[in-house]
């Protein structure tokens, strides 16, 4: 009895793995056909790209690139260069250029260049205000006329250290020019102009532009 009990079990057992076998068949051709209805077609997901789709013709757009021109600039003083820190006199003619000054909430950013028909290296260190290793451009002042106040370069102290918040003094200027940057306090916001004040230079009125 043991035996036949046994075969009855396994009798019963393999009808059950058959009945799954044609259950997971059925599950696996309703898959493929998408769960479609006799007759019909499924369709492709919206969200489905067609691999024979290219993309378009490439754009050439180096002339728009390479005729890229910086931004002119604003107001432009004559004075001279030295190769020691203010109040040293300055003998190298040179030319600043400004090419704008920007106020926000938080801080005004002067950028502006420097160059001269004379090539001057190791030159530049009359725009600093001190006789140290620090050599920025930090003497250079803007000077709001209607609120008659004078701003110094933004610096920040790092143990026992300063930094100016501005490019390093330029160590050679020619005939092409140097560009540089400088962080300053924010603006009055009823400022529309500043004069800047670059050590042996003309003091030059330029607009203030708001970012």
């Amino acid at each position: 009895m043991n035996r036949l009990r046994g075969s009855g079990s396994r009798a019963v057992v393999r009808s059950l793995a058959l009945s799954g076998s044609i259950a997971v068949s059925v599950v696996l051709a309703l898959s493929l056909s998408g769960c479609s209805g006799p007759g019909t077609t499924s369709k492709p997901s919206s969200g489905a790209t067609s691999s024979s789709s290219s993309p378009g013709p490439l754009k050439d757009e180096s002339a728009a690139v390479l005729g890229w021109t910086p931004p002119a600039a604003v107001g432009k003083t004559e004075g001279k260069l030295g190769a020691h820190p203010v109040p040293q006199p300055a003998t190298v003619p040179a030319t600043a250029e400004i090419i704008s000054v920007q106020a926000g909430d938080a801080s005004t950013i002067l950028t502006w260049q420097l160059s001269s028909v004379t090539d001057i290296p190791a030159q530049g260190l009359t725009l600093n205000t001190t006789n140290g290793a620090r050599f920025w451009p930090d003497a250079v002042r803007l000077v709001d006329l209607a609120g008659k106040k004078s701003y110094a370069v933004n610096t920040m102290v790092v143990g026992t250290d300063t930094y100016c918040v501005c490019s390093s003094f330029p160590i050679h200027v020619g005939s092409v020019p140097v560009r540089m940057t400088s962080q300053y306090p924010p603006l009055p916001a009823t400022a529309t102009s500043v004069s800047v004040r670059i050590p042996n230079f003309a003091p030059v009125a330029v607009p203030v532009t708001r970012s």
